[in-house]
């Protein structure tokens, strides 16, 4: 686990950018998310459409969302996860185009939508608000770059040791803002180190051979961690 070495960052959010609204007086927060919508969607559900008119800029109360893409021939690469508090499709906000990416709630969660209509107005009136946009979409940023470092640089299993070891210091890059705790299963790592179920298993295994986890009843326990820093 050599090849390209990183050291592993401790006392980061658990997303992969500072969380928005964090960054906001609390009156003022508290106004903004008066003005905003709510909603909920059911596990499965597609918050966000590829390619659609987004309604805005979203930002997860409870659950959990997946931020992904879809290939021609329907696989899939995921970007990182929105845990509560963080955001997902800024993008539009500022350009008013179409949603780059989809949004899936992985389970029953309950988002606030904020339309580029409200964004900018508020933007306007009260500088906090652009720069906790600016916050926002730097983090992003600099996770997206350290997601093609991730996908470009690293063998799949120092891939997947990135991703195991976001449970125990999140970090930008591959499987950023997701909850080992929801026991991923080798379909979704796969999807976040863009390779196959039957890869993730292999290394997994030889993870486990190593002592490096413990495959406990579908939830993989770290047991060695020098073992998978990359």
């Amino acid at each position: 686990m050599q090849a390209h070495s990183r050291p592993v960052v401790t006392g980061q959010p658990s997303g992969p950018h500072p969380l928005f609204l964090d960054r906001l007086d609390p009156d003022i927060r508290a106004s903004f998310v008066a003005r905003a919508a709510r909603r909920r969607f059911e596990a499965g559900a597609l918050i966000v459409h590829e390619g659609e008119t987004s309604s805005g800029l979203f930002v997860t109360v409870s659950g959990l969302v997946k931020v992904f893409k879809t290939s021609v021939n329907g696989r899939g690469q995921t970007l990182r996860y929105a845990p509560p508090n963080s955001s997902f499709n800024e993008i539009t906000v500022l350009d008013g185009g179409s949603s780059p990416a989809n949004a899936e709630a992985v389970v029953a969660t309950e988002v606030i939508v904020f339309s580029r209509q409200l964004l900018l107005e508020l933007m306007d009136v009260d500088p906090q608000v652009s720069h906790a946009l600016m916050d926002s979409l730097a983090g992003l940023y600099r996770h997206l770059m350290a997601l093609v470092e991730d996908l470009s640089f690293l063998h799949v299993s120092e891939r997947i040791a990135r991703v195991l070891l976001q449970s125990l210091s999140p970090h930008p890059g591959l499987g950023a803002g997701v909850d080992m705790q929801r026991r991923p299963t080798q379909t979704d790592i796969a999807e976040m180190i863009g390779s196959s179920r039957e890869v993730v298993g292999r290394a997994l295994r030889a993870f486990e051979d190593a002592g490096a986890i413990r495959i406990d009843h579908g939830s993989i326990v770290l047991v060695d961690v020098t073992k998978l820093e990359v």
